[in-house]
């Protein structure tokens, strides 16, 4: 024999809620529906920090292979929420070499929409970028194949967005250097520049695995590179939540206010640690005579 009692469950969600009760004798549900709620009516505006990174040099700590046949020609690119940036190819790089970038054409996060050249034309506009933010480097030892040798083309970046005029890897034999992500929670960006102007600089070294199974190149040691880049402070610009939304949603094409707010909260990263270190002196690798 059942027993017969009382039963109740509530569920709370972002747009409706449900109460369904039994009682003795006498089943009786009843459901409630609230409205969806409008995200475009929130008012709320404030003062939004900003930010931009830019590129500012790359170190050669062991080039790839052994040193004495010849020097590596290396091609860098970053690749961030909006786009990506890479450079031509750059030549002559051998053990120990240290390669500048100029920063005023080699933004990372806050580049303008179009087609840029990372160390040639790749501006940062005024506004910045709002953290959080993340980028990826890459970098790769371009080989004397393909046509034209050492480049393949990009697709023309989408509206709002920026590309450049050619890839990093022509997937034709070139040889991988290595790669970092890298990632700016809102927490360490107000905590490292808590003032407008303010500017950090970091070394970072470069992973030499471009996969689990793909790793450099073991009968010659992994290459070696370390990447410099430099994150500053812009002014401030006040915004406000309806504004911001209905940008992300015309980026995103996304038609419904509250499933942009829930695709934006998905998509927040992880925090994770970068792992800054000085530049160390250029190891001894052994030559063959």
């Amino acid at each position: 024999m059942i027993a017969r009692g009382a039963f109740s469950l509530i569920a709370l969600g972002l747009f409706s809620t449900a109460a369904v009760a039994q009682s003795a004798g006498e089943a009786a549900t009843s459901i409630v529906v609230q409205p969806a709620f409008d995200w475009e009516t929130i008012t709320v505006d404030w003062v939004e920090r900003r930010y931009k990174v830019e590129a500012i040099r790359f170190k050669a700590r062991d080039e790839t292979g052994v040193d004495w046949p010849g020097s590596d020609e290396v091609m860098v690119g970053t690749f961030d929420a909006k786009g990506a940036t890479v450079t031509n190819e750059i030549g002559d790089i051998d053990s120990g070499d240290v390669h500048e970038f100029d920063p005023a054409v080699s933004c990372i996060i806050g580049v303008g929409p179009g087609t840029v050249t990372l160390g040639k034309s790749s501006v940062c506009d005024e506004a910045g970028e709002p953290g959080p933010f993340s980028f990826k480097v890459e970098m790769w030892e371009k080989d004397a194949f393909g046509y034209p040798p050492g480049f393949c083309a990009a697709l023309a970046p989408p509206p709002g967005h920026h590309n450049g005029p050619h890839c990093v890897n022509d997937q034709n034999g070139d040889d991988f250097i290595g790669w970092r992500e890298l990632f700016f929670p809102l927490p360490d960006l107000e905590a490292t520049l808590p003032n407008v102007g303010d500017s950090f600089t970091e070394t970072v070294a470069l992973n030499p695995c471009e996969g689990d199974d793909i790793c450099g190149e073991p009968w010659a040691g992994f290459p070696d590179y370390a990447f410099t880049y430099r994150t500053t402070r812009l002014p401030d610009v006040r915004t406000t939540f309806r504004d911001e939304l209905l940008a992300a949603m015309r980026r995103s094409g996304i038609e419904r206010a509250g499933d942009a707010v829930a695709a934006g909260l998905r998509a927040l990263p992880t925090p994770a640690d970068r792992q800054a270190e000085a530049e160390p002196e250029p190891r001894q690798t052994a030559s063959l005579d």
